[in-house]
């Protein structure tokens, strides 16, 4: 079966490649933006880009499950243990292999930068929602609880300039 599956994922993965480093590009594009001063519709554009790369990379993941499966493997051997057995059935992987590792290392980048982008989306929420407390003044509910018991004091326990 190795030598039926082998073909198409060569090509799976090739695809798979393009697409993470194009999730990359857009990463990337994204942390520039949001270390300047950009309008809310590019980081629209962006998302709803990054949202269509991510769709095709989650269908992508489903087929390497089926292809998985169709060696009869798990997810925890992976892809490593596939290209193990299309090895020892004489099939040539050096190509479909180095793309799967460049794969790996491309998404270990995608993940870092992310991660960095959500922190600094993080801090720019919290930043956003300290003006606006600011700008609304000290709130009155400081020592009111929720049905859970925490406190509402909004997003500061001290009022920053008072008006």
């Amino acid at each position: 079966m190795i030598d039926k599956t082998h073909a198409i994922t060569l090509q799976l993965v090739e695809t798979a490649l393009d697409n993470t480093k194009l999730l990359f590009q857009l990463l990337t594009k994204e942390a520039t933006l949001l270390s300047g001063k950009a309008a809310a519709h590019k980081f629209d554009a962006l998302t709803a880009q990054k949202n269509e790369v991510i769709a095709l990379l989650t269908t992508f993941t489903k087929q390497v499950d089926q292809i998985l499966a169709s060696e009869k493997l798990s997810k925890e051997e992976g892809m490593d243990a596939y290209f193990s057995i299309a090895k020892k059935a004489g099939i040539d992987t050096s190509i479909s292999h180095n793309n799967w590792n460049q794969l790996l290392i491309t998404s270990q980048q995608c993940r870092d930068i992310n991660e960095q982008n959500g922190a600094c989306l993080h801090i720019l929420n919290k930043h956003s929602l300290r003006v606006l407390d600011v700008l609304k003044g000290k709130d009155l509910s400081i020592t009111t609880y929720g049905k859970n018991g925490h406190t509402n004091s909004g997003n500061a326990s001290t009022t920053t300039i008072s008006v």
